[in-house]
């Protein structure tokens, strides 16, 4: 313990202890004390005042604080099917679970370990089964960074193949991961002869009539100079057969078909590759997909003060279901009544004709609009144009880098949460200083977050007063898209964000019902569908019953259900349901009002794990180099347990702490003031004064 107190506050309070001492010993004619003793008593008086007088200043003292840490071991371990879709899967599903059982049961004899399962997510370590769809090495890595920070980590035990299909590659986070990642390496080495069909791209929706491409890409390693085909079928009937040269053996090529959408309903299309005898691996030849033709288009117009690559972005999430226009500057606006949503991108502006603008807005009173507000917006005549936000132009007339945060209580459509609260890594908007008052109710999706300060001011916002309203208060989330492509190879959070909230947009007022149904559902996870029902008062009720029946578009198998009634809304898990196409009608009796509501989803399979099925040793053993590990195998686990046990590095650290605390809150100093004041009463009672 140091105290450290200025001179002044100790000086201070010695002159008061002092002149409180003087008065009663020294001034006070009345006592009479030998001088041995008015000394003592002196003393006594002046430290007892002095301290309390010291106390009065507040002053702070600091603290040294020791502490051991035992070493912690971290056991993560991969649960993903593709290590047991090769020829050791019954090794892995029998032998390596016993031997592995028998490690742990070791390592945790002798140390401290902290396990984990990781796959399609990482989360507490429970039944081994190899049943995750998905890999994803990077949030791994992430996870146990922000996790285990500054905490005495022994060491990482990594059990993989090494294979990852989500997220980016792991090793640009090892190399500045804080700890030793010991790898083991799981699944089968040998690299056999494969072809593989290894994405498809596509659009789910097309409009009748309409003629798309479907583009699937192809793979084959160690086939060099073999011929392959690859054949596309539609609801079972062949349509065409590309065949497939291989010149080398690393080959991957791009097919593009073009179809037509000839019958509304449900295409199914098929594409199976082969023609090369004696493959190991066939579950990586066989795509099924599915594609809805709606005989219905969209029509949006997008006015804009001048070209922005916000407006591509926003464009990427729309697929053949919906038809763009642009009007750019001064553009003489079109009919808005030929379009069923206006998104206004820094608009109006200096540039725009307010007001023709305001005009149209007027006559299509009901028209949904997407306001995006940038530099060069015009705040005053923006807020002539809706009731929702009363916005003035701030003091400074400079831009604001704003971040996003995920608002919890967000309700107006669902949304993963774990997907939203993503935004928050995303770089900043540009958004000029506003001044923001709400006049409306509103319900925001995102909120601000300015120089690390979290705010409750909207940053993309949702209103409806007879007119359905997007707010989007800042410029630049092209960079957004582009920012999620280079974490995890994909657009999944923005293109679910804006395409449900132009559909959001876009849909008529409903009868008081809000059906939440994800567009698409992977053939391992529940299909689980939420609803909402509001009274003549907007009030949520749970009172009525509420029915769904789900029907497979491809066979034509019915289910049917009720859904399960909650505090405020109701929700139905219909469990696993076969690939397909399915249309619900969710139905209910309010009163002498009857409520129906109708959608569609997919169920697709899950194949990536089946993509890939050589385990990437070189993966493995650049993680455990890179941050000062160890590679073992799957049969090597005694040889790291007994590393384990020589290795000086897992070893207990002491921590020194320095803090500084106020000395009114020690108790020691307390004892002292009440052992002074006691001796000095003794002393006087004993020599008559009391």
């Amino acid at each position: 313990m140091h105290i450290g107190i200025p001179i002044w506050m100790l000086t201070l309070a010695l002159l008061a202890g002092l002149a409180a001492a003087t008065v009663l010993y020294v001034r006070n004619k009345k006592q009479h004390y030998g001088k041995a003793l008015t000394a003592i008593l002196f003393a006594l008086r002046t430290l007892i005042v002095g301290l309390v007088v010291l106390l009065l200043f507040n002053p702070l003292i600091r603290q040294k604080f020791s502490s051991v840490e035992t070493p912690t071991i971290i056991l993560a371990h991969d649960n993903s099917s593709s290590i047991i879709l090769n020829k050791d899967s019954a090794f892995y599903k029998n032998d390596y679970q016993t031997q592995f059982e028998a490690f742990r049961k070791a390592l945790n004899a002798d140390i401290q370990v902290d396990e984990c399962l990781f796959g399609e997510e990482v989360r507490d370590f429970e039944q081994l089964d190899f049943s995750d769809q998905l890999t994803d090495l990077s949030s791994l890595l992430n996870t146990l960074d922000r996790r285990y920070y500054k905490r005495n980590v022994g060491a990482v035990l990594l059990f993989s193949d090494g294979i990852y299909n989500r997220g980016f590659e792991p090793e640009l986070l090892a190399e500045n991961f804080p700890y030793p990642i010991h790898t083991v390496v799981l699944g089968d080495t040998v690299s056999y002869p494969d072809l593989a069909i290894r994405d498809v791209h596509y659009n789910k929706v097309v409009s009748l009539g309409a003629t798309f491409p479907v583009r699937v890409t192809v793979t084959a390693r160690d086939m060099a100079g073999q011929k392959a085909q690859l054949v596309l079928k539609e609801n079972g009937r062949i349509i065409e057969k590309r065949d497939i040269n291989i010149p080398s053996n690393r080959f991957s090529k791009e097919i593009d078909f073009m179809l037509d959408a000839e019958r509304k309903g449900v295409m199914q299309i098929d594409l199976e590759l082969g023609g090369v005898a004696g493959e190991e691996q066939l579950q990586n030849n066989v795509r099924h997909i599915f594609i809805e033709v709606l005989d219905q288009k969209y029509k949006i117009l997008c006015v804009a003060n001048a070209p922005h690559p916000d407006l591509a972005a926003l464009r990427s999430v729309l697929n053949d279901n919906y038809e763009v226009d642009f009007c750019f500057g001064k553009e003489t606006l079109p009919d808005f009544e030929k379009y069923d949503l206006i998104i206004l991108h820094q608009v109006p502006s200096a540039r725009t004709d307010l007001a023709a603008l305001k005009s149209q807005l007027d006559r299509n009173a009901k028209l949904p609009v997407f306001f995006i507000l940038g530099g060069e917006t015009d705040v005053q005549s923006l807020s002539k144009l809706q009731q929702v936000f009363d916005l003035r132009k701030g003091a400074a007339n400079t831009m604001l880098d704003v971040k996003a945060h995920a608002n919890p209580s967000f309700s107006t459509f669902t949304m993963d949460t774990k997907e939203v609260e993503k935004t928050a890594k995303f770089p900043p908007l540009a958004m000029p200083h506003l001044e923001i008052s709400t006049l409306k109710s509103h319900d925001d999706l995102l909120l601000q977050e300015v120089m690390g300060v979290k705010s409750g001011l909207p940053l993309l916002s949702f209103a409806n007063d007879g007119r359905k309203m997007a707010f989007l208060f800042g410029t630049n989330v092209w960079r957004w898209r582009l920012f999620e492509y280079y974490q995890t190879k994909g657009h999944a959070v923005f293109d679910e964000m804006f395409s449900k909230s132009l559909k959001y947009l876009l849909l008529s007022a409903n009868d008081g019902s809000a059906i939440y149904a994800k567009e698409t559902y992977y053939s391992n996870e529940p299909v689980i569908i939420t609803a909402e029902l509001r009274n003549p008062n907007n009030e949520l009720v749970t009172d009525p019953d509420m029915t769904i029946q789900i029907e497979n578009k491809l066979t034509g198998e019915t289910y049917e259900y009720t859904f399960s009634k909650r505090d405020h809304d109701y929700e139905l898990n219909a469990g696993l349901l076969p690939e397909g196409l399915y249309v619900y009608k969710v139905q209910a009796q309010m009163g002498e009002r009857k409520i129906s509501v109708s959608g569609t989803f997919s169920v697709v399979a899950i194949g990536i794990e089946a993509q890939q099925l050589t385990a990437d040793i070189d993966r493995m053993r650049t993680l455990a180099r890179l941050t000062n590990g160890n590679c073992y195998t799957a049969r090597e686990l005694q040889q790291l347990f007994a590393d384990l046990h020589n290795d000086s590095r897992i070893t207990s650290v002491e921590h020194h702490e320095s803090r500084f605390e106020d000395l009114i809150h020690s108790k020691w100093i307390f004892f002292v003031l009440i052992g002074l004041a006691a001796i000095e009463w003794l002393l006087r009672k004993m020599f008559g004064s009391y």
